[in-house]
């Protein structure tokens, strides 16, 4: 009869094999939809949609409470080019209430197309679809060891070991990707890898010490 941790450990190993199929299945369906979307965003035609409009907002600036010498106000217009269109903003002063000055500000778009954003949408569509293929490869290792754990008499044995290290590489192509993708941003993700990595190795020299252990009884 197995141990009542052994137990618990292929119990565990059993739930979490439930728990990684529905996991699967939102990867596939995200593969799917990303794909999807992004063959038709890259065959509708650049022209096909445009789009313009404008918006205005009051600003609210109660200067007294502001150290002066460190925030000022600049009034004027500008026009700024963002995603081949341009882009109109004018900031004026109003007038003054009890609640501070009020600046009035405005923005307007040009005629803006679709041709303008379809490479951002194209990528983004294709990145999500590379992102979810990666963790739907995570999740298939990650699969094969909570079968593992979910049949094993012990955490040390040779095939827990082996399923456990295969799931620490499918890791790494996440991590390269989340580094490429958002540069240091991505590196907390790279690093939460690595240390998984390195536990996964401490573990695998623990299970070599336990088997000369029982070896040498």
């Amino acid at each position: 009869m197995k141990d009542q941790t052994i137990r618990n450990i292929n119990d565990l190993g059993k739930v979490s094999r439930i728990i990684i199929i529905f996991f699967k299945i939102f990867a596939i369906v995200g593969i799917v939809c990303s794909l999807t979307g992004g063959i038709i965003a890259a065959v509708i035609p650049g022209d096909s949609i445009q789009m313009r409009g404008s918006a205005e907002a009051d600003v609210i600036v109660d200067l007294d409470k502001l150290p002066g010498k460190v925030f000022s106000v600049d009034e004027g217009s500008d026009s700024i080019n963002l995603f081949g269109t341009d882009l109109s903003i004018s900031f004026k002063e109003n007038e003054k209430t009890d609640e501070g000055t009020v600046y009035k500000m405005n923005a307007s778009a040009g005629k803006m197309k679709y041709s303008h954003l379809k490479p951002l949408i194209v990528l983004g569509l294709f990145g999500m679809a590379v992102f979810c293929t990666l963790v739907l490869i995570a999740l298939i290792f990650g699969q094969k060891l909570a079968k593992a754990l979910s049949v094993c008499d012990s955490p040390f044995e040779e095939k827990v070991i082996k399923a456990m290290m295969n799931f620490g590489k499918s890791l790494i192509p996440m991590a390269v990707f989340f580094v490429l993708l958002y540069g240091l941003s991505g590196v907390g993700t790279a690093l939460a890898v690595l240390v998984v990595i390195l536990f996964i190795q401490i573990f695998k020299y623990g299970a070599k010490l336990q088997q000369e252990s029982d070896e040498t009884l």
